[in-house]
This record gives structure tokens, sequence and C-alpha cells, in this order.
């Protein structure tokens, strides 16, 4: 998937964390489509959204609260059910790490395209309109 002006939200911070998470997709999508599923490509994507949730879903956060964004209730719950169904996924003991990794994938495009391009975007444009960034 390459990076898209859509995708681009003006927000410094955001767009360049949104640009990691894709460069993380692609090598997750490389690995899957490929037909030989890198046994380490899994753990990988897993460990970057560990530590992408931790540190981009706190900022984020972080920047609603302060400035009294009024979808932040929404956003968060967003967030928090994103990170539910990664350690769900992440824990689930029926799937071999191929399978995690085809799961994790399609979670991950639904999740760019239905919270970064729209949720995302909403923040980013509640920032830039208040001067925030």
């Amino acid at each position: 998937m390459e990076w898209k002006d859509e995708f681009q939200h003006g927000v410094l911070w955001q767009d360049f964390q949104h640009r990691q998470l894709l460069d993380n997709i692609n090598m997750l999508v490389a690995s899957v489509t490929s037909g030989n599923n890198d046994v380490n490509a899994f753990k990988k994507a897993a460990y970057f959204l560990a530590q992408y949730c931790t540190g981009h879903f706190k900022l984020e956060e972080e920047y609603m609260k302060k400035h009294g964004y009024s979808l932040a209730a929404a956003h968060i719950e967003q967030h928090n059910d994103f990170i539910r169904d990664f350690n769900k996924l992440f824990n689930e003991k029926n799937l071999n790490d191929a399978e995690k990794s085809t799961a994790l994938l399609h979670k991950l495009l639904d999740w760019y395209a239905e919270h970064i391009v729209t949720s995302d975007k909403l923040l980013a444009n509640f920032l830039l309109r208040h001067d925030i960034e």
C-alpha cells in the first residue's frame, strides 16, 4: 500500500507515525503475499504494534484530553478496541504465526481505512483549527 495524499493530515507527528505504521503494514504484506510467510513476520509486526499503540495512542489521547476534543471518548474507545483485538489475536492458541500474520494484516488494513483515514483525520482537523501541533 502506498502513501496517499488522503493519509496526510497535516499534523507532523501524527503523519510521521502513520507512515511508520504503513511501512510495517507493507512488510507484513510482503511476507504474507510472498507465499513463504516469514516465521518472524508476525512477531516483528506484533512488537512494532505494541510500541506503536503505547506511544501513538497515548500521544493522541494526551492531545485530546489537554485540548478538550469533543470526540475523545469515542476515539479512545476505538484505541481500546484495537488493543483488545490485537491482544486476543496475539494470544490465540489455535492459529500459527502465518495465520496470525494474515489475520493481523486484515485488521491493520481495516484500521488504516477506518480509523486513520476518518477518526484521526477528524482529530487532526481539530488540532489544526486550534493551531495545535
